[in-house]
């Protein structure tokens, strides 16, 4: 089929609330593309586990992924309809099969897939999702973690796949194990920034088959051995048992929870494995392979028909990547890869990475608004409106990645900038405000991260094209020191605001004095006020005020949660009831209405008013904002959930 036909395929709570008067009767539904001729990468919701095959039997291979997120949850049918980008399928927007669990893992025997979750086997797999099951002989949990630590989950991954591993034409059973009892969960810093709990561990067990692969008789599992130590991944193993290296025995090829990929050579035989320590897969320009993101789930599959065993790898955002082998094998060498290529589908929904932070903004300043929005990855991109001002379903582009210095803007934690310790290096959460922030006519971009430190960056561009150099920090004047976080070992560093993490800075003129002021939630997770004023014509940001308070004069709490479960709060400032006062919406199930009921010594009363909707999209949380598509003067929610899609909901004042 020609490259043209492409585009005939288009198809398309802290706070508990009593006062319901604005609850809304419209359902909240994501924001669509609703442009032609337009491509973006292929995803699920949260965390994306693949299973290719064949699905419809027209010989070529689709894509089926498993998403056990929230509000996203399914397994999704991608099919092949024959278009190329680049050399690679352009899938149909998917269609949902079935509900799913975690850990849905493929196996490929005699040509037939095989799907397995801990404890059970699906038939039908391809045409009914997990809707057809039976169960296996073998407990889901049957293993024991080893750790001490008392905190956080014992063990996550729990991945179970066929493959005959001692080539006695029985099929054994292999499992993927990740075991956190050594590593905790989260503030097991030293005040060098040291992680001083376990690391976490990824373990490959298997289950020798004594029967036959018709009536499986499964002996006590086996935890394997490299060399002469225990053979162990950094979490998630996603063990693949294929000949990489073309001596006809099965090596092993493993993921793990972070972004990279270990080679373990079988240095035994096809009947008596044996494998070599574990090796840092590298790709074909010498450098580490490694994915964009974490929680990676590779599958070995022969996706481009060559003979040899590529990958399919699924990442934490949802997205799907060919990792094409290009080795020449040869006995003792490692298998090499090109770096990942994340597949294509045809546009439909709009989405940003997992856990989509957006602010709605007229970025371009051509009189309609576009959407910037950060993500868990720790980048900031633009979906510009492309249908013009006073279009409620405005058409959009695809998005581009924020640009710092003409390379991609990125925060990510690295080894030791999470406070839930080494685990989360790879991820960024950024969360964000575009504003005026210095009073020069552009636009520039306020934010905070998995890092807590809250900063800025200028538009050195124009109104029509904004443009970064720097990262700035929101400097305080703090009266005498700024007080440290009880937890953690980062510290602040000069006069540069750190807070609780993952939080939304909002900006806003909130005492109507013509200058930009600053809420967040302060280090103990109060709504606190950082009033602006200006010092001989610089502008200054005052000590924070917990200026915002309840009917009592309590101030507001928003969280009192510690270390890894302080923070997390999102929220945004908006006119929600019309009334000239301004309101917070705060992550909820949807978002929360805090209505301002009054104003005065210096302080601003707030009463909840209940939540805007009944659809629960959380998973996580839900991060508001509010746009104004039609240009009607009214504010229209937009939410950003855990699956990286954002969620529309009219204001039911704009329906009068």
């Amino acid at each position: 089929m020609c490259h043209s036909r492409l585009f005939s395929l288009l198809v398309c709570a802290v706070i508990v609330f009593a006062d319901h008067r604005f609850l809304s009767a419209d359902e909240l539904q994501p924001l669509a593309y609703r442009s032609e001729r337009l491509t973006v990468d292929l995803g699920v919701g949260l965390w994306a586990w693949p299973v290719p095959c064949d699905a419809d039997n027209d010989g070529d291979y689709d894509l089926i992924v498993s998403c056990p997120d929230k509000p996203s949850n399914g397994v999704w049918y991608f099919e092949n309809a024959g278009e190329t980008q680049k050399g690679l399928p352009v899938f149909r927007p998917s269609k949902r099969l079935s509900s799913t669990v975690h850990y849905v893992m493929p196996s490929y025997v005699d040509g037939q897939l095989r799907v397995l979750s801990p404890g059970f086997e699906y038939s039908s797999f391809a045409t009914k999702g997990l809707s057809e099951k039976t169960t296996l002989p073998i407990p889901a949990n049957f293993h024991k973690p080893v750790g001490t630590q008392p905190k956080g989950p014992k063990v996550r991954h729990n991945q179970w796949r066929y493959t005959d591993y001692d080539g006695d034409d029985a099929l054994d059973l292999i499992v993927g194990i990740e075991d956190w009892s050594d590593y905790g969960w989260d503030d097991a810093w030293d005040s060098n920034g040291r992680w001083i709990n376990g690391p976490l561990h990824g373990w490959v067990y298997v289950f020798r088959n004594s029967g036959t692969s018709a009536s499986p008789d499964y002996e006590t599992p086996v935890r394997l051995m490299a060399g002469d130590v225990l053979l162990e991944t950094y979490g998630c193993p996603s063990p693949n048992f294929e000949d990489f290296d073309g001596d006809g025995d099965l090596d092993l090829l493993c993921g793990e929870f972070l972004n990279g990929f270990t080679y373990f050579e079988n240095t035994g035989s096809r009947t008596k494995p044996a494998y070599a320590s574990g090796q840092r897969l590298k790709n074909d320009q010498g450098q580490p392979l490694v994915m964009d993101l974490q929680m990676i789930v590779p599958v070995a599959f022969d996706w481009d028909k060559d003979g040899d065993a590529d990958l399919i790898v699924g990442d934490e955002d949802g997205r799907v990547a060919f990792v094409e082998n290009v080795s020449s094998p040869a006995p003792g060498k490692s298998p090499v890869f090109r770096a990942p290529v994340y597949f294509q589908q045809i546009a439909d929904t709009l989405k940003c990475g997992a856990l989509a932070t957006p602010c709605g903004t007229d970025w371009d300043g051509d009189g309609d608004q576009d959407i910037v929005s950060g993500n868990t990855a720790g980048y900031i991109e633009i979906f510009e409106n492309v249908s013009g001002p006073g279009v409620e379903q405005p058409r959009w582009a695809a998005p581009k990645k924020l640009m710092l210095n003409d390379r991609p803007f990125r925060i990510q934690a690295g080894p030791n900038g999470s406070i839930q310790g080494p685990a989360e290096a790879q991820w960024g959460y950024t969360t964000l405000n575009v504003a005026d922030w210095d009073m020069d006519g552009l636009p520039d971009v306020i934010f905070n991260s998995i890092l807590g430190r809250v900063s800025w960056m200028k538009n050195e561009g124009t109104r029509a094209l904004p443009r970064f150099a720097d990262i700035r920090p929101i400097e305080v004047e703090w009266s005498p020191t700024q007080p440290n976080l009880a937890w953690g070992w980062l510290r602040p560093e000069g006069d540069g605001l750190l807070t609780q993490w993952r939080t939304t800075p909002v900006v806003h003129d909130f005492n109507q004095d013509g200058l930009p002021d600053l809420a967040m939630l302060d280090h103990e997770g109060y709504l606190a006020f950082f009033e602006r004023h200006k010092v001989e014509d610089q502008l200054r940001l005052k000590a924070p005020r917990r200026a915002f308070v309840d009917e009592s004069g309590q101030p507001l709490r928003l969280t009192a949660g510690v270390a890894g479960k302080s923070g997390r709060r999102k929220l945004c400032v908006t006119d929600w009831d019309g009334d000239g006062k301004f309101d917070f919406l705060l992550n909820s199930a949807n978002a929360d209405l805090l209505k301002q009921v009054d104003a005065r010594d210096g302080v601003w009363i707030m009463k909840p008013a209940g939540s805007l909707a009944k659809r629960n999209i959380e998973g996580h949380d839900v991060s508001p904002t509010v746009v104004d598509f039609d240009g009607n003067g009214i504010p229209d929610f937009l939410g950003g959930a855990e699956d990286g899609r954002l969620y529309y909901l009219r204001n039911p004042r704009g329906s009068k």
